[in-house]
């Protein structure tokens, strides 16, 4: 019995001898483990690459990680693979990484489709995106320093979630500070465009950030010199897109009969008025001069022959030469506006052709008149 004993107890003697060799190896072999993978992690912190990680396993270092391209990923793969290989106590360096992309012309082309897309999307047509391999490039001129902003950042963002790109390079613009700082410089300009011109039917109004030219010319010469000059100051704007041309031309009048109707139709019977005793036309009759003057460069078949009249209460001699500087006023102020010269003619006639017989001062009125003869 003793003797069973001593052999029980000997034997669990040598087990736990045996156990605790045992733990002994495998708490050696963690300690071993966690530091190679301190050593490890240091130095691949200091040598990069910095998309790579690493893992121990045993001695065994296991690369990991992804880089954007084959030839990076094979470049840092070595450099790392180098200098954990020699961390003392390494015994293999595997190799598990990969790559995002398999080309350059790949990530290009995704760049370039988040660009079209972004843009597209935000409806920015003022937005230029350029990819050219992994940089991208925006540019044009936004209205609003605000807009040009908050696109541009949405742009930045989508692009930035490919996780592809090197850098972003903004050359875009903004134009104003505001809307309402935009849409007076777009009014200012309308109202430089036309205020120019003589006999001004040409008119301009600003939508958004395009300008439309409107109104009916007298001859289409006119109407395309008019416009021209206008488009000119209005597509030197900044921030317009387009200028929208909707004028139109009058029909022209062929006949004496034609251009007398229409000079009927613009008078109704109104006089031209001057100040009392002068050859100075009154500021009121100017609209309807110029109204005249229209018509006067679409008689392209007729001759006009503007007339001066007086009554009979002063002086004959007198009257005739204020009835013809008048007469030469209206026709100097027509010509002016651009109605050919060799059209118009000026004539005083004095008091020599009264409208209506008597001495009152509604029949006085009456005769002191210009009137309009037209011929062929």
């Amino acid at each position: 019995m003793a003797r069973l004993l001593g052999y029980l107890t000997a034997g669990l003697l040598a087990v736990s001898i045996v156990g605790a060799i045992a733990i002994y190896g495998l708490d050696e072999s963690g300690r071993i483990e966690a530091g190679l993978q301190r050593a490890a992690g240091t130095k691949l912190d200091a040598t990069g690459p910095v998309w790579a990680s690493v893992e121990v396993r045993g001695r065994d270092a296991v690369l990991m990680g992804e880089a954007l391209l084959p030839a990076e990923r094979r470049q840092g793969a070595e450099k790392a693979a180098g200098t954990l290989d020699a961390i003392p106590g390494i015994r293999e360096v595997r190799d598990n990484t990969t790559a995002r992309f398999k080309s350059l012309a790949e990530i290009e082309t995704k760049l370039a489709a988040l660009c079209a897309r972004a843009v597209s999307d935000l409806r920015a047509t003022w937005l230029k995106c350029a990819v050219k391999g992994r940089t991208v490039t925006l540019s044009g001129g936004a209205v609003t320093h605000s807009a040009r902003r908050q696109i541009v950042e949405k742009v930045f963002s989508a692009v930035e979630r490919l996780g592809a790109r090197e850098t972003v390079r903004d050359t875009t613009q903004a134009y104003y500070n505001t809307f309402e700082e935009m849409r007076k410089a777009f009014d200012d300009a309308c109202s430089a465009a036309i205020e120019d011109f003589a006999l001004n039917w040409l008119q301009c109004r600003s939508q958004h950030q395009r300008f439309v030219l409107s109104g009916a010319a007298p001859v289409e010469a006119e109407r395309n010199t008019r416009v021209a000059a206008a488009r000119a100051i209005l597509e030197a704007v900044e921030g317009v897109d387009s200028v929208a041309d909707e004028t139109t031309v009058l029909p022209a009048l062929a006949s004496a009969e034609a251009c007398r109707n229409a000079f009927d139709g613009v008078t109704k019977g109104r006089p031209i008025r001057f100040a009392a005793g002068t050859a100075t036309i009154a500021p009121e009759s100017e609209a309807l001069l110029d109204a005249l003057s229209v018509a006067a460069k679409r008689c392209i078949g007729a001759r006009i022959e503007v007339q001066g009249h007086m009554d009979e209460s002063g002086d004959a001699d007198r009257d005739r030469k204020l009835s013809e500087a008048r007469a030469a006023a209206v026709a100097d102020y027509m010509t002016g506006l651009g109605v050919p010269a060799g059209r118009i003619a000026a004539r005083g006639y004095g008091s020599t052709q009264p409208r209506v017989a008597g001495a009152t001062a509604e029949s006085r009125a009456l005769n002191r008149r210009i009137e309009f003869e037209i011929s062929e």
